[in-house]
């Protein structure tokens, strides 16, 4: 039963992040050492996890799956709330990147292939470049390196630099993935084509909280087509979309900058304040401010 598994934070361990906490990174020795190598199946629903293994391999463990194998080099990812434990054989090495579930959003929310992609637990091999381009796995590596330098630091402009690389590292495991024929979803049709001409469309002009007739005419259908293309895709009609995205950038500012309530709004394209304020609400059923302070309370616990 899914509620028989524990649901963790960081490993049931206080790990002394900060009430602004959002990304941990950390060798995979540090923690997996004190449990001889052995960790038993347990979630994080709140957080998603990259796991980078440079030395040794070992089995992944989930609830009402095979286990799975891995060798390094290879990169793991974990998706909010799933079940997972590992087995590591040996010595095993590497980093591991701990980050809140929200910070996933954007990026899938801009690209529908890396929503497909981040659906489900993956096991990505980083050998050898690819053979045109010279990329591979040595790219994520790089990246994860510097993240886990600058996690170390409280330098000026950090988070902005995390959020960057974090971005970058997403996008190279889910290319990596798609060349080792990791499965995902077929986005071959004409109205998938239409979708992702929306999600980007969306991604450029949200802000500008223009009428669905905008986005039809520009995807070249009837506001009612594009609405029905939405509703089978994405499960909500356009207008849900665009609030979607919407509150996504809200809930992230409010969460994670000092920006005052009213400053988000207008840079959300909000004229008035007082209008964001019911519009995060009837999404949210809490005000901007209500739900910030219960946020860094709950983040802070």
């Amino acid at each position: 039963m899914q509620s028989s598994i524990p649901n963790y934070r960081l490993y049931q361990e206080k790990t002394g992040e900060s009430p602004d906490f959002w990304l941990h990174c950390e060798t995979l020795s540090v923690r997996s050492s004190l449990h001889n190598w052995e960790i038993s199946v347990h979630r994080h629903s709140a957080l998603f996890q990259i796991f980078w293994v440079t030395e040794g391999e070992g089995i992944m463990m989930a609830e009402g799956q095979a286990d799975c194998h891995f060798t390094a080099p290879c990169a793991l990812f974990i998706p909010p709330g799933a079940a997972h434990g590992f087995r590591f054989l040996g010595q095993s090495e590497g980093l591991v990147t701990t980050v809140l579930a929200d910070r996933l959003s954007l990026p899938i929310a801009a690209d529908r292939t890396l929503a497909d992609f981040f659906a489900s637990t993956r096991i990505v091999p980083l050998g050898e470049p690819d053979a045109s381009t010279g990329e591979g796995g040595a790219q994520v590596g790089r990246l994860l390196r510097r993240i886990h330098a600058e996690n170390g630091r409280r330098d000026i402009g950090r988070d902005l630099i995390l959020d960057a690389l974090l971005t970058e590292v997403l996008v190279w495991l889910a290319r990596l993935g798609a060349r080792a024929g990791l499965p995902e979803k077929a986005m071959s049709t004409r109205d998938n084509a239409r979708m992702e001409a929306l999600d980007r469309l969306i991604a450029a002009h949200f802000r500008e909280h223009r009428p669905v007739g905008f986005y039809a005419g520009r995807v070249g259908v009837s506001v009612a087509q594009l609405n029905r293309i939405a509703r089978q895709e994405a499960g909500v009609s356009v207008s849900q979309l665009i609030a979607r995205r919407l509150l996504d950038v809200a809930r992230r500012d409010l969460v994670f900058t000092p920006t005052p309530v009213q400053a988000i709004a207008y840079s959300l394209g909000f004229q008035d304040p007082a209008y964001f304020n019911r519009f995060f609400r009837r999404q949210t059923g809490a005000t901007p401010g209500a739900y910030r302070e219960a946020e860094r309370r709950r983040m802070a616990a």
